[in-house]
């Protein structure tokens, strides 16, 4: 009965195990960097945290390549960009987003008020104009997200680009479409985004002072407005250069290339070797250097990797054994429910209410809140999430995905 109630029962053939295992690992890092709070004092750090990158810039990149393949198949197809297009593109977006966002948030503003009911104390919520930016994706629009519900910084970031991109595109196809061929423009609205947001962040990063240091820019829409285009500059690179994608050599190369900047970026911008900028004298430089070169460096560096694990198509040898390929799927299907409820409903209404009373509590703290993400992600999955994203088959029209002779070679069919 427990079997039937957590298994997922979701078809894997159209599904790349290459992509889910990026999912997968993104959104364990995110979780693992959460988990640490239920150690409190008694977390003293962990060397391999110091060489993992940012979990959510991983998503970023990973979105952007899933994203961007989709806007450039469905330009290609209709041969037009036009609103029709435009529509179904953030139908499709917000069937897949917004309905579990929004049942996350509304239960938490509830639990808060209703906690503060039963208590008899006032509630501890933002003022209502700052609750209602959450339901426009604006609460860190221009300036740092407030305390509640922080996690979805992110989710903004996100959001936002799927308006922008879109957007972009359609006005320089309107603009361009009569001189230039569909493939220059969708590279031109892409660098569009990439050059634009990074210059801004140039500009402000010169004129903001050092001194109030670099983590709001992390997570500041209008800051990080180019965080998916690498992504979206991997899928065009797939689409309109089959052969370079298809090199089996280059993907490797790429690769390890990828996966050494990623670890040495994010090492080099970890806690552990803070101490060293401040000892050499050069903090204000690497303050400066967060702010502005260390976004596109590591969307970048992530990038590299996207086309060697999109060439692995299925889990095959070890990975299709012991459950191991069923189990990153299965977390990867569950990832946005994750993301969305791991930090503030989980960690910090429910496990951070235990005392931590010693290093041992603070494990199983641990334990619990691994185990509690897991079950609820799964349980909010399969029960809302997949239903009403399954809703939108029948108010848009499906967009075009990847042929079966381009899944398994990476050459369009002719």
């Amino acid at each position: 009965m427990l079997k039937n109630l957590f298994s997922l029962n979701t078809p894997t053939a159209k599904r790349v195990f290459g992509l889910d295992v990026m999912r997968a690992i993104a959104i364990l890092m995110v979780v693992d960097s959460h988990a640490t709070v239920a150690l409190k004092e008694y977390y003293n750090g962990s060397f391999i945290h110091y060489l993992l990158p940012d979990g959510v810039e991983l998503f970023f990149v990973l979105s952007g390549f899933l994203i961007g393949g989709i806007l450039i198949r469905s330009y290609e197809k209709k041969q037009d960009f036009n609103r029709e297009l435009l529509l179904n593109f953030w139908t499709r977006r917000w069937f897949r987003t917004l309905p579990n966002y929004y049942l996350v948030l509304t239960g938490l503003i509830a639990f808060a008020l209703l906690r503060a009911w039963r208590s008899g104390l006032h509630h501890t919520l933002p003022d209502k104009g700052t609750l209602l930016s959450y339901y426009f994706f604006v609460q860190n629009f221009t300036h740092f997200i407030p305390d509640f519900f922080p996690e979805t910084w992110s989710l903004s970031i996100e959001e936002w680009s799927y308006i922008t991109l879109p957007l972009v595109l359609w006005c320089m196809h309107r603009l361009l479409a009569a001189h230039w061929p569909r493939q220059r423009i969708v590279l031109a609205s892409i660098l569009f985004i990439i050059i634009g947001t990074n210059l801004y962040r140039f500009i402000t990063a010169v004129q903001v002072p050092l001194s109030e240091g670099e983590l709001g820019y992390r997570g500041i829409v209008i800051t990080r407005l180019d965080a998916i285009s690498y992504g979206v500059l991997t899928a065009y690179a797939r689409h309109y250069f089959p052969a370079f994608w298809g090199n089996e050599s280059l993907r490797k190369r790429l690769f390890v290339a990828g996966l050494i900047m990623t670890v040495l970026t994010a090492f080099a911008a970890s806690i552990f070797v803070l101490h060293i900028y401040f000892d050499l004298g050069i903090f204000p430089a690497y303050t400066f250097f967060k702010r502005t070169f260390y976004y596109p460096l590591i969307g970048v560096s992530m990038a590299l990797i996207v086309p060697y694990m999109d060439s692995w198509r299925s889990a095959t040898g070890l990975w299709a054994r012991f459950g191991i390929a069923r189990a990153i799927t299965h977390i990867s299907l569950i990832s946005y429910s994750m993301y969305l409820l791991n930090l503030t409903p989980i960690m910090l209404n429910i496990v951070e209410r235990i005392p931590t009373t010693s290093w041992t509590v603070g494990w199983l703290k641990v334990a619990l809140f691994w185990g509690l993400v897991l079950v609820l992600s799964t349980l909010l999955y399969k029960f809302f999430e997949k239903p009403v994203t399954e809703l939108r088959e029948n108010l848009s029209a499906k967009e075009p995905t990847q042929l079966v002779s381009e899944r398994v070679t990476g050459v369009p069919e002719r």
